[in-house]
């Protein structure tokens, strides 16, 4: 099992939206869309359909930036 944090962002009724979601899986059984699918209990077939029953418009989603940070010397 994998925990993996991933960002959705879009937009809902005109308002851009960016919603970071805790995911739980197995890759060798399922891929991070799939899992995004199953957290919102949805039985959609690919993210596209699970964004347009959700009714979030130009959707998308990512892994979140990861900020090193640099000790100066």
């Amino acid at each position: 099992m994998v925990n993996e944090t991933v960002v959705i962002e879009g937009s809902i009724s005109g308002m851009k939206f960016s919603k970071p979601i805790r995911l739980q899986f197995d890759p060798n059984l399922e891929s991070v869309e799939e899992a995004i699918i199953r957290f919102y209990f949805s039985e959609a077939t690919s993210f596209e359909e699970l964004a347009s029953e959700r009714g979030w418009r130009n959707a998308d989603w990512t892994f979140p930036l990861v900020q090193e940070s640099v000790a100066a010397m």
